[in-house]
């Protein structure tokens, strides 16, 4: 019979699977992001890309960390793990506070995007392309409407089958039937629901943290008092044999 009881064990391995396979899954995705677009590592960042590779990876040995000190029982792997149980909580608690915070200062300052601003993001090339690559997708036409394109509206703006369309004005160049609702709210709808899934899943993990904190901390009590046990037993056994 194991010194850990086993519907606990049990709990705790369900516990500790789910960082690893959130940690497995950032891990690919990371892995299966760079070997598309082998840029990005520099778009977004080199820190913060070395960031997320080691969180990623962090999550991942936790996870290892975790089965391992339940399936040996060692108190020592077991203090090690709820140390760093502590640790990945108030990361993801911060983390989630953050991810508040930038989704609030995001909705704002969509809400304050002004046509003077938007002339100068379409005055940019690089952004006439990501624009024009996204609104066959979205259904949508220019940031704020059609007339962010001038005189020349772009075939990807086009609208065939879709409950969103209307008729190009005569004066302006391009598809007869274009889309009629613009492609900035729908972004910053979008953005805002990753946000929010994105903190939801950081407090559900400090609270999954939580969880396996409290089972680790049951284990090792278990563990100290089976260990216990067997000491007064072996002195009660000595004692009796003297």
């Amino acid at each position: 019979m194991g010194k850990i009881n086993g519907c606990l064990k049990c709990v705790f391995f369900l516990l500790n699977a789910m960082f690893g396979i959130f940690g497995g899954l950032m891990v690919f995705g990371l892995v299966k992001a760079q070997a598309v677009e082998p840029q990005l590592p520099s778009a977004v960042g080199h820190w913060l890309w070395v960031g997320l590779c080691v969180f990623s990876l962090g999550m991942l040995m936790v996870s290892i960390l975790g089965g391992t000190a339940a399936k040996t029982e060692k108190t020592a792997l077991l203090k090690v793990f709820a140390g760093l149980e502590v640790a990945v909580m108030i990361i993801m608690m911060i983390l989630g506070i953050v991810m508040a915070s930038c989704r609030n200062k995001v909705k704002v300052s969509f809400e304050n995007i002004s046509p003077d601003i938007v002339g100068e993001m379409m005055a940019k090339n690089n952004i006439r392309e990501i624009l024009n690559d996204a609104q066959e997708p979205l259904q949508c036409c220019g940031f704020m409407s059609y007339q962010d394109w001038g005189s020349s509206i772009p075939g990807s703006c086009k609208c065939s089958e879709s409950t969103f369309c209307t008729n190009r004005p005569g004066n302006l160049e391009g598809p007869a039937i274009i889309y009629s609702r613009p492609c900035l709210p729908i972004a910053s709808d979008m953005l805002d629901l990753a946000l929010t899934v994105s903190m939801g899943v950081l407090f559900g993990f400090a609270v999954t943290a939580l969880l396996c904190l409290g089972a680790s901390l049951l284990m090792i009590g278990q563990v100290r008092r089976h260990d216990g046990g067997r000491g007064r037993q072996a002195i009660a056994m000595t004692t009796h044999g003297i």
